[in-house]
């Protein structure tokens, strides 16, 4: 029997207690907020402030994107220049085996020449160019065709010759 009137009790407890509960929310729903000029103007700084960021984090990603956009054909452009090296480079190279081709049959020619031929030939040619031949000639024949050049361009050509390139 006990159980029976704390059941009793405790459900009447229970249901005073949500009563109570109810009209003290229907009060307090009645009642005015109040919300002083100090709080609203900080509402109002908040959501200036959240809006500041939004825009500069747009601003942010706009900028990313504009970076990537940029960065992606600056590496197409340095993809480009060194194609463009690239072939500059075996172009040259052609070319100075070619050259030196060419430069080795000349040495060739005259050295197949007798020096009083050549002397008259080189004495045409500039002092770089006739150093430049002799240098790739054998000792013996340049010791013949250096009495065959003039005296003064004997002499540039004996200076440039002591030199090494």
């Amino acid at each position: 029997m006990k159980t029976a009137v704390r059941k009793r009790m405790l459900t009447l407890f229970i249901v005073v207690f949500l009563s109570c509960s109810g009209i003290f929310l229907l009060y307090a729903a009645e009642l005015p907020v109040t919300i002083s000029q100090d709080e609203i103007d900080r509402t109002v700084a908040l959501q200036q402030r959240e809006e500041a960021v939004a825009a500069r984090e747009k601003a942010l990603e706009q900028r990313a994107e504009e970076l990537d956009a940029m960065q992606k054909e600056v590496d197409a452009k340095l993809a480009q220049i060194a194609a463009i090296q690239k072939n500059v480079e075996e172009k040259l190279a052609a070319i100075k085996q070619e050259q030196d081709a060419s430069f080795k049959n000349l040495i060739k020619v005259y050295s197949a020449m007798s020096p009083s031929k050549l002397g008259p030939l080189l004495n045409q040619m500039s002092d770089d160019n006739v150093a430049m031949i002799l240098r790739a000639m054998k000792a013996e024949q340049v010791a013949l065709i250096m009495p065959k050049l003039d005296s003064e361009k004997a002499v540039k050509v004996s200076r440039l010759l002591g030199r090494f390139e």
